[in-house]
Protein backbone atom coordinates (compact mmCIF):
# COMPACT_ATOMS: atom_id res chain seq x y z
CA UNK A 1 0.00 0.00 0.00
CA UNK A 2 1.53 3.42 -0.99
CA UNK A 3 0.82 5.27 2.04
CA UNK A 4 2.41 8.60 0.46
CA UNK A 5 -0.47 8.31 -1.59
CA UNK A 6 -3.26 7.95 1.20
CA UNK A 7 -1.82 10.69 2.98
CA UNK A 8 -2.30 12.89 -0.14
CA UNK A 9 -5.68 11.59 -0.51
CA UNK A 10 -6.62 12.40 3.17
CA UNK A 11 -4.38 13.28 5.81
CA UNK A 12 -7.16 12.92 8.69
CA UNK A 13 -7.17 9.29 7.92
CA UNK A 14 -3.54 8.77 7.45
CA UNK A 15 -3.52 10.68 10.28
CA UNK A 16 -5.84 7.70 12.07
CA UNK A 17 -4.46 5.15 9.97
CA UNK A 18 -0.64 5.46 11.07
CA UNK A 19 -1.80 4.19 14.69
CA UNK A 20 -3.72 1.03 13.48
CA UNK A 21 -2.09 -2.17 14.04
CA UNK A 22 -0.31 -3.71 11.18
CA UNK A 23 -2.99 -6.88 11.04
CA UNK A 24 -5.35 -5.00 9.96
CA UNK A 25 -3.99 -1.63 8.53
CA UNK A 26 -3.18 -3.20 5.06
CA UNK A 27 -7.59 -4.13 4.42
CA UNK A 28 -8.59 -1.10 6.38
CA UNK A 29 -5.88 1.02 4.19
CA UNK A 30 -7.45 -1.12 0.28
CA UNK A 31 -10.96 -0.34 1.62
CA UNK A 32 -10.66 3.47 2.47
CA UNK A 33 -8.81 3.53 -1.57
CA UNK A 34 -11.21 1.74 -3.32
CA UNK A 35 -13.71 3.93 -1.64
CA UNK A 36 -12.49 7.03 -2.32
CA UNK A 37 -11.79 6.39 -5.77
CA UNK A 38 -15.10 5.82 -6.46
CA UNK A 39 -16.28 8.89 -4.46
CA UNK A 40 -13.90 11.02 -6.72
CA UNK A 41 -15.80 9.14 -10.09
CA UNK A 42 -19.42 10.11 -8.10
CA UNK A 43 -18.45 13.74 -6.64
CA UNK A 44 -16.92 14.78 -10.87
CA UNK A 45 -19.58 17.24 -11.72
CA UNK A 46 -17.97 17.94 -14.92
CA UNK A 47 -19.36 14.45 -15.70
CA UNK A 48 -22.42 13.74 -16.83
CA UNK A 49 -24.53 11.68 -14.35
CA UNK A 50 -25.68 9.23 -16.60
CA UNK A 51 -21.70 8.64 -17.50
CA UNK A 52 -21.01 8.29 -13.99
CA UNK A 53 -23.41 5.60 -13.00
CA UNK A 54 -21.92 3.93 -15.45
CA UNK A 55 -18.67 3.68 -14.79
CA UNK A 56 -19.69 3.80 -11.23
CA UNK A 57 -20.79 0.32 -11.95
CA UNK A 58 -18.81 -1.06 -13.79
CA UNK A 59 -15.83 -0.39 -11.14
CA UNK A 60 -18.37 -2.06 -8.69
CA UNK A 61 -18.18 -5.04 -10.62
CA UNK A 62 -14.27 -4.44 -10.89
CA UNK A 63 -13.50 -4.63 -7.57
CA UNK A 64 -16.03 -7.60 -6.92
CA UNK A 65 -13.91 -9.57 -9.72
CA UNK A 66 -16.71 -9.84 -12.36
CA UNK A 67 -15.52 -8.22 -15.21
CA UNK A 68 -13.61 -9.78 -18.22
CA UNK A 69 -10.24 -8.58 -19.10
CA UNK A 70 -11.38 -6.60 -22.10
CA UNK A 71 -14.28 -4.98 -19.96
CA UNK A 72 -11.82 -4.30 -17.24
CA UNK A 73 -9.26 -2.35 -19.49
CA UNK A 74 -11.66 -0.26 -21.00
CA UNK A 75 -12.32 1.21 -17.04
CA UNK A 76 -8.96 1.38 -16.58
CA UNK A 77 -8.69 3.33 -19.89
CA UNK A 78 -11.75 5.77 -18.89
CA UNK A 79 -10.40 6.72 -15.67
CA UNK A 80 -6.80 6.92 -16.22
CA UNK A 81 -7.84 9.45 -19.61
CA UNK A 82 -10.94 11.07 -18.98
CA UNK A 83 -12.01 10.78 -15.22
CA UNK A 84 -8.71 11.35 -13.54
CA UNK A 85 -8.19 14.45 -15.79
CA UNK A 86 -11.40 15.76 -14.59
CA UNK A 87 -10.72 15.50 -11.21
CA UNK A 88 -9.75 19.27 -8.89
CA UNK A 89 -7.28 17.77 -6.53
CA UNK A 90 -3.94 15.76 -8.51
CA UNK A 91 -4.16 12.93 -4.97
CA UNK A 92 -7.74 11.57 -6.66
CA UNK A 93 -6.59 12.23 -10.11
CA UNK A 94 -3.13 9.90 -9.27
CA UNK A 95 -5.69 7.65 -7.43
CA UNK A 96 -8.34 6.91 -10.33
CA UNK A 97 -4.83 6.19 -12.60
CA UNK A 98 -3.73 3.96 -10.26
CA UNK A 99 -7.04 1.92 -9.79
CA UNK A 100 -5.90 -1.25 -11.22
CA UNK A 101 -3.06 -1.37 -8.96
CA UNK A 102 -5.77 -1.29 -6.21
CA UNK A 103 -7.58 -4.00 -7.69
CA UNK A 104 -4.44 -5.97 -7.67
CA UNK A 105 -3.31 -5.30 -4.31
CA UNK A 106 -7.18 -6.33 -3.45
CA UNK A 107 -5.67 -9.98 -4.97
CA UNK A 108 -3.12 -10.23 -2.95
CA UNK A 109 -4.87 -10.03 0.20
CA UNK A 110 -6.53 -13.03 2.03
CA UNK A 111 -9.79 -14.51 0.61
CA UNK A 112 -11.74 -13.42 4.18
CA UNK A 113 -9.97 -9.73 3.73
CA UNK A 114 -11.04 -9.78 0.53
CA UNK A 115 -14.24 -10.89 0.91
CA UNK A 116 -15.22 -8.41 3.54
CA UNK A 117 -13.56 -5.45 1.18
CA UNK A 118 -15.99 -6.44 -1.33
CA UNK A 119 -18.70 -6.78 0.91
CA UNK A 120 -18.58 -2.94 1.68
CA UNK A 121 -17.20 -1.85 -1.17
CA UNK A 122 -20.79 -2.96 -2.92
CA UNK A 123 -22.78 -1.45 -0.25
CA UNK A 124 -20.90 1.80 -0.51
CA UNK A 125 -20.88 1.94 -4.45
CA UNK A 126 -25.08 1.02 -4.17
CA UNK A 127 -25.10 4.36 -2.31
CA UNK A 128 -22.90 6.09 -4.76
CA UNK A 129 -25.12 5.12 -7.15
CA UNK A 130 -28.76 5.92 -5.06
CA UNK A 131 -26.96 9.08 -4.86
CA UNK A 132 -26.74 9.74 -8.31
CA UNK A 133 -30.19 8.37 -9.56
CA UNK A 134 -32.40 9.73 -6.91
CA UNK A 135 -31.10 13.30 -7.35
CA UNK A 136 -31.49 13.37 -10.69
CA UNK A 137 -35.39 14.35 -10.49
CA UNK A 138 -35.52 15.31 -6.99
CA UNK A 139 -34.11 17.92 -4.68
CA UNK A 140 -34.58 16.40 -1.28
CA UNK A 141 -35.10 12.79 0.58
CA UNK A 142 -38.82 12.46 1.12
CA UNK A 143 -38.49 10.23 4.79
CA UNK A 144 -36.27 10.16 7.13
CA UNK A 145 -36.01 6.27 6.57
CA UNK A 146 -34.19 7.54 3.14
CA UNK A 147 -31.35 9.41 5.68
CA UNK A 148 -30.90 6.52 7.52
CA UNK A 149 -30.30 4.13 4.91
CA UNK A 150 -28.23 6.24 2.67
CA UNK A 151 -25.81 6.95 6.33
CA UNK A 152 -25.89 3.30 6.43
CA UNK A 153 -24.98 2.76 2.83
CA UNK A 154 -22.08 5.43 2.44
CA UNK A 155 -21.31 5.27 6.21
CA UNK A 156 -22.55 2.87 8.69
CA UNK A 157 -21.67 0.14 6.72
CA UNK A 158 -17.78 1.45 7.36
CA UNK A 159 -18.35 0.69 10.87
CA UNK A 160 -19.31 -2.75 10.25
CA UNK A 161 -16.71 -3.19 8.21
CA UNK A 162 -13.90 -1.77 10.68
CA UNK A 163 -15.62 -4.42 13.30
CA UNK A 164 -15.76 -7.76 10.97
CA UNK A 165 -12.21 -6.88 10.26
CA UNK A 166 -10.63 -6.27 13.39
CA UNK A 167 -12.18 -10.09 14.25
CA UNK A 168 -11.18 -11.67 11.16
CA UNK A 169 -7.74 -10.50 11.81
CA UNK A 170 -6.89 -9.98 15.36
CA UNK A 171 -9.90 -11.85 17.14
CA UNK A 172 -10.09 -11.40 21.17
CA UNK A 173 -6.87 -9.07 20.36
CA UNK A 174 -9.77 -6.52 18.68
CA UNK A 175 -12.47 -7.20 21.07
CA UNK A 176 -15.02 -9.78 23.13
CA UNK A 177 -15.93 -12.31 20.49
CA UNK A 178 -18.65 -12.96 22.84
CA UNK A 179 -19.73 -8.76 21.79
CA UNK A 180 -19.61 -9.50 18.38
CA UNK A 181 -23.55 -8.10 17.28
CA UNK A 182 -23.09 -5.59 19.53
CA UNK A 183 -20.37 -4.03 18.57
CA UNK A 184 -20.70 -4.83 14.94
CA UNK A 185 -24.51 -2.32 15.41
CA UNK A 186 -22.39 -0.29 17.63
CA UNK A 187 -19.94 0.31 14.98
CA UNK A 188 -22.78 1.24 12.21
CA UNK A 189 -24.42 3.76 14.56
CA UNK A 190 -20.72 5.23 14.75
CA UNK A 191 -20.94 5.44 11.11
CA UNK A 192 -24.15 6.95 10.49
CA UNK A 193 -23.20 9.48 13.44
CA UNK A 194 -20.11 10.80 11.45
CA UNK A 195 -21.73 10.85 8.19
CA UNK A 196 -24.55 12.86 9.73
CA UNK A 197 -21.92 15.37 11.08
CA UNK A 198 -21.06 16.01 7.18
CA UNK A 199 -24.43 16.26 6.14
CA UNK A 200 -25.20 19.08 8.49
CA UNK A 201 -22.05 20.74 7.98
CA UNK A 202 -22.25 20.59 4.55
CA UNK A 203 -26.02 21.40 4.25
CA UNK A 204 -26.06 24.92 2.63
CA UNK A 205 -23.34 23.32 -0.13
CA UNK A 206 -25.42 20.55 -0.67
CA UNK A 207 -28.72 22.54 -1.34
CA UNK A 208 -27.02 24.55 -3.41
CA UNK A 209 -25.95 21.39 -5.27
CA UNK A 210 -30.31 20.54 -5.41
CA UNK A 211 -29.46 17.96 -2.43
CA UNK A 212 -30.96 17.96 0.92
CA UNK A 213 -30.59 14.85 2.46
CA UNK A 214 -32.56 15.67 5.70
CA UNK A 215 -36.22 16.85 5.23
CA UNK A 216 -36.84 17.03 9.24
CA UNK A 217 -35.54 19.69 11.93
CA UNK A 218 -31.46 19.84 11.69
CA UNK A 219 -31.48 20.32 15.17
CA UNK A 220 -33.03 16.90 15.67
CA UNK A 221 -30.78 15.53 13.74
CA UNK A 222 -27.53 17.34 16.13
CA UNK A 223 -28.84 15.24 18.56
CA UNK A 224 -29.32 11.89 16.71
CA UNK A 225 -26.07 12.54 15.78
CA UNK A 226 -24.51 13.36 19.08
CA UNK A 227 -25.82 9.92 20.74
CA UNK A 228 -24.20 7.79 17.63
CA UNK A 229 -20.83 9.55 18.35
CA UNK A 230 -21.10 8.86 21.55
CA UNK A 231 -22.13 5.20 21.12
CA UNK A 232 -18.58 5.48 18.81
CA UNK A 233 -16.66 6.43 22.03
CA UNK A 234 -18.00 3.33 23.93
CA UNK A 235 -17.65 1.31 21.21
CA UNK A 236 -13.80 2.53 20.82
CA UNK A 237 -13.16 2.13 25.01
CA UNK A 238 -13.91 -1.51 24.85
CA UNK A 239 -11.65 -2.51 22.22
CA UNK A 240 -8.63 -4.16 22.98
CA UNK A 241 -5.31 -2.26 22.53
CA UNK A 242 -4.53 1.63 22.98
CA UNK A 243 -3.60 1.71 18.82
CA UNK A 244 -7.24 0.39 18.63
CA UNK A 245 -8.77 2.52 21.19
CA UNK A 246 -6.90 5.90 19.76
CA UNK A 247 -7.97 5.28 16.31
CA UNK A 248 -11.55 4.57 16.66
CA UNK A 249 -11.54 7.70 19.95
CA UNK A 250 -10.29 10.40 17.35
CA UNK A 251 -12.74 10.56 14.41
CA UNK A 252 -16.02 10.87 17.52
CA UNK A 253 -14.21 13.16 19.07
CA UNK A 254 -13.64 15.56 16.54
CA UNK A 255 -16.85 15.44 15.31
CA UNK A 256 -18.51 16.33 18.44
CA UNK A 257 -16.66 19.13 18.31
CA UNK A 258 -17.64 19.57 14.62
CA UNK A 259 -21.39 19.41 16.19
CA UNK A 260 -21.04 22.07 18.60
CA UNK A 261 -19.72 24.25 15.90
CA UNK A 262 -22.65 23.60 13.98
CA UNK A 263 -25.02 24.23 16.81
CA UNK A 264 -23.44 27.38 17.88
CA UNK A 265 -23.41 29.05 13.91
CA UNK A 266 -26.78 27.76 13.43
CA UNK A 267 -25.98 27.28 9.77
CA UNK A 268 -24.36 30.74 9.38
CA UNK A 269 -21.12 29.33 7.72
CA UNK A 270 -19.34 26.16 6.95
CA UNK A 271 -17.32 25.33 9.70
CA UNK A 272 -13.95 23.71 10.49
CA UNK A 273 -12.59 23.26 13.96
CA UNK A 274 -9.11 24.97 13.87
CA UNK A 275 -5.64 22.99 14.32
CA UNK A 276 -5.38 23.66 17.91
CA UNK A 277 -8.61 21.91 18.28
CA UNK A 278 -7.04 18.79 16.56
CA UNK A 279 -4.09 18.88 18.85
CA UNK A 280 -6.61 19.06 21.73
CA UNK A 281 -8.30 16.09 20.43
CA UNK A 282 -5.51 14.01 19.66
CA UNK A 283 -4.45 14.56 23.76
CA UNK A 284 -7.72 13.36 24.60
CA UNK A 285 -7.98 10.66 22.70
CA UNK A 286 -4.76 9.19 23.96
CA UNK A 287 -5.71 9.93 27.46
CA UNK A 288 -8.84 7.68 27.55
CA UNK A 289 -7.26 5.25 25.34
CA UNK A 290 -4.81 4.58 28.27
CA UNK A 291 -7.60 2.07 29.91
CA UNK A 292 -10.30 -0.47 28.00
CA UNK A 293 -13.59 -0.58 29.15
CA UNK A 294 -14.70 -3.84 30.84
CA UNK A 295 -16.92 -6.10 28.38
Amino acid sequence: MDMALLKAVSRSFYLSMVWLPPAMRRGIALGYMLARATDSVSDTSTAAAGDRVEVLRRMGQAVAGELAEPELAELLRILRDDMADRQEKPAEATLLRRFGECLAMLRQVSGEERRLIRKVLAIIVEGQLWDLTYFAGRTAVESDDETHRYTYMVAGCVGEFWTELGLATMGAGFCNPERREIMVQAGIRYGRGLQLVNILRDMAEDAARGRAYLCSDPVLWQGRAARYLNDGLDYARRLGSFRLRFTAMLPALLGIKTLRLIAQRAGVERVKISRLAVYASLLNAAWLSVWRRAS
